[in-house]
């Protein structure tokens, strides 16, 4: 994750103090941006909106806050496989980010540009909390280490970890971006992780 590891995503650690749903949130997915397209978006990228690969898909897997999540992922993914960390360069990456997050989600980007990412990193939805109309704080499973390859190889750059994690999505003018993503130090396995490939 963010902090944790030069690997994944957010940090500033949420700890849950309200119970998990077990409904999906009634949130909106964030809105498609605009007709720009990321750099590195080839005939061979996946198809907006196509399902995840993987078979285990869970409960929260449709909500939009969890879409909002892996449009982030996959945007996260796309801009490193084209080796582009300016924000300015990438408006699909900032359409799925609150301003605060991209403070955080740049210099993420920036340090992962080296390697391949052959999908976005491998997530799956643990739980969903409501903490407010605007609020939904997401447990997470994340394949937070060896999913990146080597682009001389296509050889994983380290062994596979799954680790906890919670998301924090925010609806900012009405619609659902990425605030934050943080490690919550606990252990998951690949059998909760939903991968999706380029």
């Amino acid at each position: 994750m963010r902090r944790t590891t030069a690997a994944l995503v957010a940090a500033a650690a949420l700890l849950l103090t309200t119970g998990c749903s077990t409904e999906t949130s009634d949130v909106a997915p964030p809105a498609p941006p605009a007709a720009e397209a990321a750099p590195a978006a080839t005939a061979a990228g996946p198809v907006p909106g196509a399902a995840p690969s993987a078979a285990a898909a869970g409960p929260w897997d449709g909500d939009p806050a969890s879409v909002a999540v892996r449009a982030y992922l996959r945007e996260q993914a796309l801009a490193v496989n084209a080796r582009v960390a300016d924000p300015s360069r990438l408006p699909a990456f900032r359409a799925t980010l609150t301003t605060a997050a991209l403070e955080w989600a740049v210099p993420l980007l920036a340090q992962n540009l080296g390697d391949e990412m052959p999908g976005p990193y491998p997530v799956g939805v643990l739980g969903s909390t409501r903490e407010g109309q605007d609020r939904v704080v997401l447990q997470l499973c994340l394949q937070d280490r060896g999913w990146q390859v080597d682009r001389a190889g296509g050889n994983p750059v380290n062994t596979a970890r799954y680790s906890t994690a919670t998301a924090v999505v925010l609806r900012v003018d009405g619609r659902w971006l990425v605030d934050d993503v943080a490690s919550a130090g606990g252990a998951c396995s690949a059998a909760d992780v939903v991968v999706e490939r380029f």
